[in-house]
């Protein structure tokens, strides 16, 4: 995967939580498609900003206009799967935590009874309820594999989530796309 940079001096808050939200759920797919789901991603923030600070909406904002008038139905059609994808990544980062946690020295991995060695089936069987799936061949295939580019992300979002969670509910795409200090953290924990 090529080396993505967020520059917080080029762009604003919301356009690189969309960066980091589009890159954690699209890493493979072309420009065009990354173009979209950046778009829709931030107008989506934008609106979700406007709603959360009645009055910075009816002030005057430097904005790109094309996040402004993508249409709703263009933001749905880009946005059909992201609920979807950001499960699955979520899925991906609990996975890759396990074998972070093998590997830091001093800190044995306590494995849950009937987990006989730290694998990626091994671990497929233990979140197969947090999938819909029932064959943890599925959950290598259609969520483990799909993830590798971007398993760094995956595991450092989900780290994230686990610290901050209780704190944000519902709100963690809003997070990610608007809180400059949650999208720093991220980016430093998958560097590390």
């Amino acid at each position: 995967m090529t080396p993505h940079f967020i520059d917080f001096n080029r762009s604003d808050v919301y356009e690189a939580g969309a960066r980091l939200v589009t890159l954690l759920v699209y890493p493979d797919a072309d420009e065009e498609t990354q173009g979209h789901v950046h778009a829709s991603l931030c107008a989506h923030a934008l609106r979700v900003r406007s709603e959360i600070e009645p009055d910075w909406a009816i002030r005057p904002q430097a904005t790109k206009p094309i996040y402004s008038l993508r249409s709703p139905h263009d933001c749905n059609r880009a946005l059909r799967t992201l609920e979807r994808r950001v499960r699955d990544r979520m899925v991906a980062g609990r996975m890759a935590i396990a074998f972070l946690k093998e590997a830091l020295p001093g800190h044995p991995l306590i494995r849950p009874p009937g987990m006989e060695r730290l694998s990626i089936n091994q671990l497929a069987r233990l979140v197969l309820d947090d999938t819909k799936f029932t064959d943890p061949g599925n959950v290598e295939t259609r969520i483990w594999r799909p993830s590798l580019p971007v398993i760094h992300l995956c595991s450092a979002v989900q780290i994230f989530l686990s610290q901050l969670e209780p704190k944000i509910g519902s709100m963690v795409l809003e997070g990610l796309l608007l809180d400059r200090s949650a999208i720093e953290l991220v980016i430093r924990t998958a560097e590390y």
